[in-house]
């Protein structure tokens, strides 16, 4: 048996056994041992975690043991050879015997100083038995002992006992060295109880040990297999995405990182492109993850068909893919790449039987020009990706520093908005709505400013986009509905028009984020602002989204008495029926329709298309950016109801608008006159 790293298999333990100078009950209880030792590290670990099973401890033991099993067994031998020796007294044999001892004695040394600082067996207390033995047989052999010669029979006589007893001690440290690896094995299995029954029916199946220790054979050969191949699978893993089976993260940086190393060797370009799905999580949230998880396997299934087979393309992780181009020669070929994976995804896709559409937004930067490391070209690559989302989806960018500006001049912004929400430098304007049938003041919408401490006064078209993409939106809507609220409170006594009402924009963002009518609630009762009173303006796109969540909350605050009006009307994609399903009750044209109504007729026919499709659903509709005295003529000869816009008053700041409501419903002449 060699003394290698392998684990023993049972055929070789046996012929261990085999050995003549092992008693019957020693024999016994060896094969309990290698069935306690089998089973507990081998069949419990296998069926417990691959972790346990590859525990390094069972395999030291092991080891440990069989170098020690190995050096008895020799010692036995070399008794055996002695015995010889001793009835023929051969000169020739005694030299074999000291052979033997040299080969004993080198033994000896090895695992004394292999396992020095590693004894958990009992090693040195071996070596302390077997070496002085050895020492002595040696010597006498070699000198003789007293006044008899080395091949006298006397003197291998005493030699001959002297290697029994060594043996023999040798035997019984060994039975310890099994009982102190059941007592390690024991501590390290914190669930060995499981096992306890078997270990019980293998001490009453001494019979059929052999049987036994076959089959287990044949089981530790298919657990090594299982190993093996559970390697390879974790390996696997580790570097391949396990839905799409395509490169993760890690190996894909991994290549890219060798591609920039060869870029600095060699005069070639490289082309890195961040691919985000449009609309996945809207599919994945309304259909399921199941639908999401086929819509990925299928969507790395076509990028796959347009690329190069030299080109890598990766899952970083959700919907985002990335894809590298060596060897190109320019933009124009990364261009032509991601025009052809835009087309591949734009297709329809067919999940489960429903078919859906999703598209790609890309962003692309080249190497070495645009990064000289991962992390940096991962980065353009993602800024680059963002840029193609902002210009309409489903279509791609290069990377440019001027992104780099925009990304800093973001960072700078969400810093800032943080600070004004603790410093109150966030302001509130309110802008008049006019009833077009009487002139009368009809409500405010709440608009919000804010006064930078050194940019002065910022406009919400600039921070708001930032504060949605931060998640601030969410604070800053309820900052804004709340000091709205609490301004607009007082001017209810004030206006003589019970129907007075205080509109607040909802962005789509905020709405998904978890506005709830817990916090609507919450708010209307601090302030004591009425709920008949207060309008929240959603916008198109949140009506179009197909989530039924969405229906009901809007049912609900509905129900609160809240009214609702879809902001910018004719910009989205809204179709009667969704205005027939959601519980609205105005309409705002948008200001872009309202600009050239007097002398558009395009925009004119739209515009009274609009009044008239709203006016048969019940519904009130409120123009926007009204600003000549002919858009102003022309909305009310089309039965447009309310208006706002700087022709009748520019936003206001509170103070302001306290004094249009204390003159009750002043006529539009005399508003526009003295603001």
């Amino acid at each position: 048996m060699s003394a290698t790293g392998s684990e023993p298999t049972p055929t070789s333990t046996m012929r261990i056994f085999s050995n003549k100078s092992l008693a019957g009950p020693l024999l016994s209880f060896l094969l309990v041992l290698a069935l306690m030792i089998g089973t507990s590290s081998i069949i419990f670990y296998v069926q417990s975690t691959l972790s346990e099973i590859e525990e390094a401890l069972p395999i030291r033991l092991s080891k440990q043991e069989r170098d020690i099993r190995v050096l008895v067994n020799e010692m036995g031998k070399m008794t055996q050879t002695i015995k010889f020796a001793r009835a023929y007294q051969s000169p020739k044999v005694v030299s074999m015997v000291v052979r033997q001892s040299f080969e004993v004695e080198k033994n000896l040394e090895q695992i004394r100083d292999k396992y020095r600082f590693n004894d958990v067996l009992g090693v040195s207390a071996i070596h302390a038995k077997l070496n002085p033995a050895i020492y002595d047989i040696r010597n006498w052999l070699s000198d003789g002992i007293y006044n008899f010669g080395p091949t006298s029979g006397e003197t291998l006589r005493l030699v001959e006992q002297r290697a029994r007893d060594a043996h023999k001690e040798a035997e019984t440290l060994l039975l310890k060295v099994g009982e102190t690896a059941i007592e390690v094995l024991g501590t390290q299995a914190s669930r060995i109880e499981k096992f306890r029954n078997i270990m019980i029916l293998t001490l009453t199946a001494l019979a059929i040990m052999t049987m036994v220790l076959v089959l287990l054979g044949f089981r530790l050969q298919r657990i090594v297999l299982a190993l093996k191949e559970s390697e390879e699978q974790i390996r696997y893993r580790a570097n391949f995405d396990s839905l799409t089976q395509l490169p993760n993260r890690p190996n894909f940086i991994e290549h890219l990182g060798e591609e920039i190393s060869r870029n600095r060797r060699h005069p070639v370009k490289s082309a890195l492109l961040f691919i985000d799905l449009d609309r996945f999580k809207t599919i994945n949230d309304t259909l399921g993850h199941d639908f999401g998880d086929e819509l990925i396997k299928q969507v790395a299934i076509r990028i796959q068909g347009a690329i190069r087979e030299t080109d890598v393309v990766s899952r970083l992780g959700g919907d985002e893919f990335t894809v590298l181009l060596p060897d190109i020669t320019d933009e124009i070929h990364a261009s032509i790449i991601a025009k052809s994976i835009i087309a591949r995804l734009a297709e329809p896709f067919t999940l489960f039987g429903h078919e859906v559409y999703s598209g790609a937004s890309i962003g692309i930067t080249i190497s070495p020009m645009d990064g000289t490391d991962a992390n940096t070209l991962l980065k353009n690559a993602d800024m680059a990706m963002y840029e193609a989302k902002d210009q309409g989806r489903n279509t791609f960018r290069f990377f440019t520093s001027q992104m780099t500006d925009r990304a800093k001049h973001f960072l700078e912004l969400d810093k800032d908005m943080r600070r004004a929400l603790q410093q109150n430098e966030l302001q509130i304007f309110f802008q008049p709505i006019f009833e077009t049938r009487n002139d009368s003041l009809a409500g405010v919408e709440a608009l919000l400013r804010w006064q930078h401490p050194t940019r002065g006064m910022i406009l919400p078209n600039e921070f708001i986009p930032v504060a949605e993409e931060t998640g601030l939106i969410e604070d800053i809507g309820l900052w804004v509905l709340r000091h709205a609220c609490a301004a607009a409170r007082p001017w209810l006594a004030s206006n003589l028009q019970p129907n007075f009402y205080l509109a607040v924009n909802i962005s789509m963002r905020q709405f998904k984020r978890g506005f709830s009518n817990a916090q609507l609630k919450k708010i209307l009762h601090e302030t004591g602002f009425p709920a008949t009173n207060l309008l929240l303006e959603i916008t198109e796109s949140l009506l179009m989204e197909e989530d039924s969540r969405i229906k009901e909350k809007l049912a609900e605050f509905r129900d609160m008495g809240i009214r609702l009006a879809v902001d910018d009307f004719g910009t989205g994609y809204s179709a009667l029926s969704y205005l027939r399903e959601f519980p609205v009750t105005a309409l705002k044209i948008d200001s872009s329709f309202i600009q050239d109504v007097a002398s558009n007729a395009s925009d004119r026919r739209l515009v009274e298309t609009i009044v008239t499709m709203a006016h048969g659903l019940d519904l009130v509709t409120v123009a926007e950016g009204v600003e000549t005295p002919e858009q102003d003529a022309l909305l009310k000869e089309l039965r447009c109801n309310m208006v706002q816009g700087n022709y009748y008053s520019r936003p206001r700041s509170i103070d302001d608008i306290k004094h249009i409501v204390s003159r009750g419903t002043p006529k539009l002449k005399a508003v526009r006159t003295r603001y």
